[in-house]
């Protein structure tokens, strides 16, 4: 997952911090706890920055919201900091397409008319890279094993599939928090429909750096 500057809108991290918690649904209590988190994965690479912004300030546009969200979620389905990471970086081409679908219902009309989404708005991973984990340890933030697989699942079979998997798989639906990151994001920035589907063309186009 690779960064490229684009004329765009974007946060300060004091305005991405809020965003990013109402989307995450982290109580505003856990500010202190949540600010660690990021400051964690930004340590570890999430989001990612290109050489010419290698430096200096990082912005918040939706590309860097949703890598950090992606992160967040996944880390609250108790996956290590680490493996969180590498799979938001390593695996961005098969998030990218599915973020963006799971952020249908605050998508303009206007956007949806010229640029269809795909079906898929969930994305399953498998067990393995999670048993390798226990056997790593809970906490150890160098976890270097194999990635476990992971399959693009649609919204009609999500559910299905969340009871098949349940207790040896994790899903990650993108449906409960790419919509409000959205619209934390236009509120933040009273983005105009063109504007936004910028930043959102910016999400699609991200799968292929």
């Amino acid at each position: 997952m690779t960064v490229t500057p684009r004329a765009r809108l974007a946060l300060r991290y004091a305005q991405a911090i809020p965003v990013l918690m109402t989307a995450c649904a982290v109580d505003p209590s856990a500010k202190t706890a949540f600010e660690a988190r990021i400051r964690q994965l930004q340590r570890l690479g999430v989001p990612a920055r290109d050489a010419a912004r290698s430096a200096g300030r990082l912005d918040y546009g939706v590309v860097e919201l949703a890598a950090l969200a992606t992160a967040i979620r996944l880390m609250a389905a108790f996956m290590v900091p680490s493996l969180a990471s590498r799979h938001v970086i390593e695996r961005w081409a098969t998030f990218a397409p599915i973020l963006l679908a799971g952020a249908r219902a605050a998508i303009p009309e206007s956007y949806l008319a010229r640029r269809p989404l795909g079906d898929a708005t969930g994305i399953l991973i498998e067990a393995s890279a999670l048993a390798e984990l226990g056997r790593q340890g809970k906490h150890d933030e160098r976890y270097a094993g194999a990635l476990g697989g992971m399959t693009a699942v649609s919204a009609s079979t999500l559910a299905d599939a969340v009871q098949e998997y349940q207790g040896t798989g994790l899903i990650l639906d993108a449906t409960g928090f790419m919509p409000a990151l959205i619209e934390g994001f236009v509120e933040a920035t009273t983005a105009t429909e063109q504007e936004l589907a910028n930043e959102l063309d910016g999400l699609r186009f991200s799968e292929r750096r």
